[in-house]
């Protein structure tokens, strides 16, 4: 074990410092991961983030300019997310082309504010539950599922260096959607049966 096997994955983009970043170029693996979120400002609003997404956006250059590969994680399906929400995620993903991405659909914790809206809403302004008709209706999701599905396919083409989705590649996004789907509905049963607010 020496230091360029030494990992300093998560730092909030508001907290990145050009010492931080010649610290972890030297010293680790040299990554570093961003929690993204959204590229809706009315999202990360909602989800109480607190780093607006220029601040992102200078965070990510910063870490090229010291070599350090910047990664980052990505949430859909947060109640109140619109097509022009999801969109402007996709948008700023390709901007950003990110060397790693991290895909997920919102899962309430019980006893956040997350959880809290989800228990109030009602089950038809569900993204886990509404079914998708766009793009991937033949592959039977909930809009939440074939957003998660689609900026997976969709963080590999902005990569730095784009990878083309294989078959084996595409079954796996397919499938974690699918889980990520199944088991936020689990939750959300489970919060509102015992949670009911």
């Amino acid at each position: 074990m020496g230091p360029k096997n030494v990992s300093c994955p998560d730092i909030r983009a508001d907290c990145l410092t050009d010492e931080v970043l010649e610290a972890v170029h030297a010293n680790t693996i040299g990554w570093i991961f961003f929690g993204i979120e959204s590229g809706s400002e009315k999202i990360i609003d909602l989800m109480q983030k607190g780093i607006p997404i220029d601040k992102v956006r200078d965070a990510v250059e910063q870490c090229r300019q010291f070599g350090v590969r910047p990664a980052g994680s990505f949430i859909t399906g947060y109640p109140g997310e619109e097509d022009e929400d999801f969109q402007a995620t996709k948008d700023l993903m390709e901007e950003l082309s990110l060397d790693d991405v991290f895909v997920s659909i919102a899962e309430p914790i019980p006893s956040t504010p997350l959880a809290e809206e989800v228990c109030k809403r009602k089950t038809e302004d569900d993204l886990v539950r509404i079914p998708h008709t766009g793009e991937y209706a033949g592959l039977h999701l909930t809009e939440a599922e074939a957003r998660a599905f689609d900026l997976m396919l969709h963080a590999d083409m902005c990569r730095p260096v784009p990878r083309i989705t294989q078959d084996t590649q595409y079954r796996i996004y397919l499938d974690e959607a699918r889980k990520q789907g199944s088991d936020i509905r689990n939750v959300t049963r489970l919060l509102r049966q015992y949670y009911p607010g």
